[in-house]
């Protein structure tokens, strides 16, 4: 009898634990890109030449970096580069992809990279403090228009999966050149 109680209690715990996350938006001036991301994440400051920021979560466990920049021919300027480049790179990079999509002007690519024994972090500041056997799940998306190219790039910890995959859905839906 008293686990009918209990379960309902944790569930609503669990949702208004999620349902307290405040999110700002970041505006590129340079770019005009706009992204939304949770306040817990803190902005490490504009990088020099105006083109985007780096946020990153207190444990550092969790790093969103949304940039823009003219778009490179024959590198990523279509969405299809985008992804054939992500594959091309996978095997260097640590990475398994685990889902990717492409509509006339996006591309999204997603997955797992790190583990125990491997020391390549992609460039990425989230590292000794990732989590189990060092495993971290990625999310890239490209939006183009075939001369500006604005990217996000989402890495967090797989071990904090399920406190960042809510936002990863809040943040790609946000993001506009």
């Amino acid at each position: 009898m008293r686990l009918y109680f209990i379960v309902p209690l944790l569930v609503c715990l669990s949702f208004s634990a999620r349902a307290d996350t405040v999110y700002k938006t970041y505006v590129n001036q340079r770019y005009g890109f706009a992204i939304d991301y949770p306040d817990y994440l803190q902005p490490q400051g504009e990088a020099a030449n105006g083109d985007g920021q780096v946020f990153l979560s207190p444990k550092q466990d969790a790093e969103l970096r949304v940039y823009a920049r003219a778009c490179i021919e024959e590198w990523d300027t279509t969405p299809a580069e985008f992804l054939a480049k992500a594959e091309k790179n996978k095997a260097k990079d640590g990475r398994q992809i685990t889902y990717h999509a492409k509509g006339k002007h996006f591309a999204v690519v997603s997955g797992i990279k790190g583990g125990k024994n491997d020391d390549n972090n992609g460039g990425n500041k989230v590292g000794s403090k990732v989590g189990n056997n060092g495993q971290q799940i990625f999310y890239e998306k490209l939006i183009t228009d075939g001369k500006w190219c604005s990217l996000f790039q989402w890495t967090y910890a797989s071990s904090n999966r399920e406190k960042y995959d809510e936002a990863t859905k809040r943040i790609a839906a946000s993001f506009t050149p």
